[in-house]
C-alpha cells in the first residue's frame, strides 16, 4: 500500500473529479487546504484526489477523497504523477517588490474552477485521538500558553525572513520571564532549546497543530508552523522584516510585524548582508506586540515601524 488515505471506490478520471498536487513545502500543503475548502463551498460535487509530499496533512479531511505519497507514486508510476495539476504559486523571483496578491489566490487560478469567493482560512482535521494528544501535560500549564519557533531550517528558500540568532536569545529571556508557559515548537535540528520553555520539539506536524490549539498565541517568522496556527485557528505574531510581504502569504488576523524598509519586500534566495529589516525588528519591540495580542488588542494593523527606513547596506 503506497496511499495514505483513502474513501471507498474513488473514480480519478469521473467528470467531477480534480486531481491536485501542491509544491513540496509544508506551508504550501496547507494552503492548499484552504483552496480545497473554498472548491467544495461552491462545488459539492466535486471529487477531490491529491498527490502530496506531505500527505499527513490531509488526513480525515472529509473533502478529499484520497492521498497519495507522491514519491512513492513516483517510484510506482512516474507517469501518473503528471496527470495531477501542479497547485503551485508564483517563484520568489516574480514577487520581487509586490505588495498585493496572496499565494493562495495563485493556487486557486491553478484550478482552473471560477468560483464567487476565495476563502483563504487553511484546515488540519484532527481526531479525537490527536485532540488528545498531551491533554494533561499541556492543561496542567498555566496559562498564557505561548508556543514558539525560534529557529529556522539551514535549508530555507528565502533565509532572510528568519530572525536571528542573536535576537532570539534575548527575546526567548524576556517571554520565559514574563509568560508562565512558553512552549518550544519546531524541530531540534534548528536549533537548541530555548532556556526555560517546555520542550515540544519533533512531534510531527499533526501532534503540534493539537498542541497549538491549546496555546493562546503563537510567535514565529514565516513557514509552515504560521500557516499550521492558521489552520487550528490560534492567533500570531509573525516576524515578517521585510524578505516578503503580509500581503502575499499572510493572514489579516494575526500581527504581521512588518518593517518598511527600502530594499524589501526582498524576495532574496542569498543571505542579506546587513538583514536591517530583522535588526530593527528588536526583542523589546516584539514583546511590546506579544504582550498587545494577549491583551485581546486588534490585529492586522499598520507595520511596527512607520518611516520607510534605508538599508544599512
Amino acid at each position: 500500500m503506497f496511499w495514505f488515505f483513502r474513501k471507498k471506490d474513488p473514480d480519478r478520471h469521473g467528470p467531477n473529479s480534480l486531481r491536485l498536487r501542491p509544491p513540496s513545502g509544508f506551508g504550501d500543503h496547507l494552503m492548499l487546504s484552504a483552496v480545497i475548502e473554498g472548491l467544495k463551498a461552491e462545488r459539492p460535487e466535486l471529487r477531490l484526489f491529491l498527490a502530496a509530499r506531505h500527505p499527513e496533512i490531509f488526513w480525515h479531511n472529509p473533502h478529499v477523497e484520497e492521498v497519495l505519497d507522491v514519491h512513492r507514486l513516483r517510484k510506482r508510476d512516474p507517469a501518473r504523477v503528471d496527470e495531477y495539476v501542479h497547485a503551485t504559486h508564483r517563484a520568489p523571483e516574480e514577487r520581487l517588490g509586490q505588495l498585493s496578491g496572496h499565494l493562495i489566490d495563485d493556487i486557486y487560478q491553478q484550478t482552473g474552477i471560477e468560483l464567487k469567493s476565495r476563502p483563504r482560512q487553511p484546515r488540519i482535521y484532527l481526531s479525537p485521538r490527536e485532540l488528545a494528544y498531551q491533554e494533561q501535560r499541556l492543561e496542567r500549564l498555566p496559562r498564557p500558553r505561548v508556543g514558539i519557533v525560534p529557529h529556522g531550517k539551514s535549508s530555507v528558500h528565502l533565509p532572510n525572513k528568519i530572525y536571528p540568532a542573536e535576537q532570539w536569545g534575548p527575546l526567548g529571556a524576556l517571554m520565559a520571564a514574563e509568560f508562565p508557559s512558553v512552549l518550544h515548537l519546531g524541530s531540534g535540528k534548528d536549533g537548541p532549546l530555548i532556556p526555560g520553555a517546555h520542550d515540544f520539539r519533533d512531534i510531527g506536524y499533526r501532534n503540534t497543530a493539537s498542541v497549538l490549539k491549546r496555546c493562546d498565541l503563537l510567535v514565529t517568522h514565516v513557514g509552515g508552523i504560521m500557516h499550521l496556527g492558521a489552520a487550528v485557528r490560534t492567533p500570531a505574531v509573525v516576524l515578517y522584516g521585510a524578505a516578503e510581504h503580509p500581503a502575499i502569504s499572510g493572514y489579516p488576523w494575526n500581527r504581521n510585524l512588518y518593517v518598511p524598509i527600502e530594499c524589501g519586500p526582498c524576495w532574496r534566495r542569498d543571505p542579506c548582508d546587513h538583514h536591517s529589516c530583522m535588526t530593527r525588528l528588536t526583542p523589546e519591540i516584539v514583546l511590546e506586540e506579544v504582550r498587545a495580542a494577549l491583551a485581546g488588542q486588534p490585529a492586522g494593523r499598520a507595520p511596527v515601524l512607520q518611516v520607510v527606513q534605508p538599508c544599512e547596506a
